[in-house]
């Protein structure tokens, strides 16, 4: 008895399952990768700098920033999207560029933006158009009344850059030429400095980067609200109100609805949900914690929180049936074609 006794309680001990390891364990002395599609010195480039050591003091893994820039950020999307599901990629991803990807039929976007698991919300903000200061362009007004095509410096289609000055231009009924390829905004504001380009539309943050000294001219915030940053700068609404009409409106208000998703951390496809539960609360703890925002505020690169849950039904509202056949035509002939 004693034998038999001995023998099931080492059976028992082999076919008992393994305690499951927490994702709080699976993630310390890990390498976790944070991809980002900017270049070098981009917007996207110093936000994930600035997030990595706080996500590798929360996780106890090392957190290295790999940059893949191109195609306008498409090309790091689709390879976060094929990477394998284990919880050890991040993203933060330019979710207007993907959304806005998705909605034009981009071939470049290999990817279905719905499928990436929504982490959180780093960052959304207003965005500027800041122009060469040597143009004679002292308020909008100016470039309304310009009489010749405006040279707008992009990086892609897509790009929130370059779509959203082509909605600008659609709305307010402006001459422009948009040309893309810039690796990003550092590049963009380099050509413009330069007399190579006139001007582009910018996130506040970066805006305000460039405009100091008198580098860049900032001339309207493309929203209904002014920046917190740049407080000074009229919106488009206050600059154009004599030529607002209810259709101008809807492409401001449109182009405003895609800018809310922002800057989005997110995972591939198929990652574990309980790895995925962990990388959202480890991410909201640093995107409230007041260390960490002042610390942001203090670089220009403030923070502001979204949550997953109303980042991904706000996903579905603009992919889903938000637009009708007709708007997502129009709204694909204007982002693509009209204006190059």
């Amino acid at each position: 008895m004693r034998r038999l006794a001995a023998f099931l309680a080492i059976a028992c001990a082999f076919l008992a399952p393994a305690r499951a390891q927490s994702p709080a364990d699976f993630y310390k002395g890990k390498t976790l990768r944070l991809v980002t599609g900017g270049s070098s010195g981009s917007g996207y480039d110093l936000y994930a700098r600035m997030l990595a050591p706080w996500l590798q003091t929360k996780l106890g893994a090392n957190v290295v920033v790999e940059s893949r820039p191109g195609a306008g950020m498409m090309i790091a999307m689709n390879h976060v999207a094929g990477s394998p599901p284990d919880g050890l990629t991040l993203m933060l991803a330019p979710a207007e560029s993907a959304v806005l990807a998705k909605l034009i039929d981009d071939p470049a976007a290999r990817f279905e933006m719905q499928q990436f698991p929504v982490v959180a919300r780093v960052n959304t903000a207003p965005r500027i158009l800041i122009a060469n200061p040597k143009l004679p362009w002292n308020a909008f007004g100016d470039v309304l009344a310009w009489g010749k095509p405006v040279q707008v410096a992009g990086n892609g289609k897509t790009d929130a850059a370059s779509d959203t000055f082509a909605v600008l231009c659609h709305a307010m009924k402006i001459a422009c030429k948009i040309t893309i390829g810039y690796p990003g905004s550092r590049e963009m504001a380099f050509a413009i400095m330069k007399g190579e380009m006139d001007a582009t539309i910018l996130v506040e943050d970066s805006s305000a980067r460039y405009s100091e000294g008198g580098q860049m001219r900032p001339l309207v915030v493309t929203a209904r609200e002014r920046s917190t940053m740049m407080p000074d700068v009229p919106t488009i609404f206050e600059a154009a109100a004599g030529r607002m009409d209810a259709e101008a409106a809807w492409w401001i208000d449109f182009r405003e609805d895609v800018r809310k998703m922002g800057r989005l951390l997110i995972v591939p496809p198929g990652t574990p949900a309980d790895r995925v539960d962990y990388l959202r609360r480890v991410a909201k703890d640093i995107l409230t914690d007041r260390e960490a925002l002042a610390e942001f505020e203090k670089k220009q690169q403030p923070a502001l929180f979204g949550e997953p849950a109303e980042m991904s039904a706000l996903l579905g509202r603009l992919l889903g049936d938000g637009l009708t056949a007709e708007r997502r035509r129009e709204v694909k002939f204007v982002i693509t074609e009209k204006y190059y």
